[in-house]
């Protein structure tokens, strides 16, 4: 399997490779940014509590908010109704390390550890193949969001479902994931920097 790295420097017009849906998700957390970063300062993560649901409009059912409590445990506190019906399950209070793969367990859990510490976002794009032999794009951006403290300890992402390069708002056979491979994958540089090894393009 070949994965497409591409990392990323955050830029007023948005990541290239991630999909158009997503760019919502991106202008919104760069405004709380810049609401929370005086411009002489170095730009900081956005804190939780500036958050407002109404801001992230029409892709609402498309995101999740996730708590990084270790390495090994990322509890979803909120998912959307499209994420759900994606999933085939009720996800608050779920690891959401355990919606992934076994084979991609560890290193999912890996970048997720990286988001949290450097403080990092990262884009990913999959191929998945349902049960009634469909294929689709699932394309993600998630993004640290900070607790009180500052410290970055949440996460937020959105969801972007695709098929022949059209919007889906869901599987037509809900759950029975039959075949997933990651097409591109890529950290993005919120102006913290990068995980060691991972070069922006």
């Amino acid at each position: 399997m070949t994965i497409h790295y591409h990392h990323l420097i955050m830029k007023p017009a948005g990541p290239v490779p991630v999909a158009r849906a997503l760019h919502k998700l991106w202008r919104y957390w760069q405004e709380l940014q810049v609401r929370q970063t005086p411009g002489t300062q170095a730009p900081s993560i956005p804190a939780k509590t500036t958050l407002r649901l109404g801001g992230l409009g029409t892709v609402l059912p498309n995101i999740v908010l996730s708590e990084w409590l270790d390495e090994d445990k990322i509890i979803i506190r909120l998912a959307g109704t499209m994420v759900e019906e994606m999933t085939g399950q009720a996800l608050a209070g779920v690891n959401l390390l355990d919606l992934t793969p076994a084979t991609q367990r560890h290193d999912i859990g890996r970048v997720y550890t990286n988001l949290f510490t450097v403080p990092c976002g990262f884009h990913i794009s999959e191929s998945i193949r349902v049960g009634d032999g469909k294929k689709y794009t699932l394309a993600a951006l998630v993004l640290p969001l900070a607790d009180a403290d500052g410290a970055a300890c949440f996460a937020i992402g959105q969801y972007a479902l695709s098929r022949n390069g059209f919007e889906e708002d869901r599987f037509e056979a809900a759950s029975i994931i039959e075949h997933r491979q990651i097409d591109m994958f890529g950290y993005i540089d919120v102006g913290h920097g990068l995980p060691p090894g991972a070069t922006a393009s």
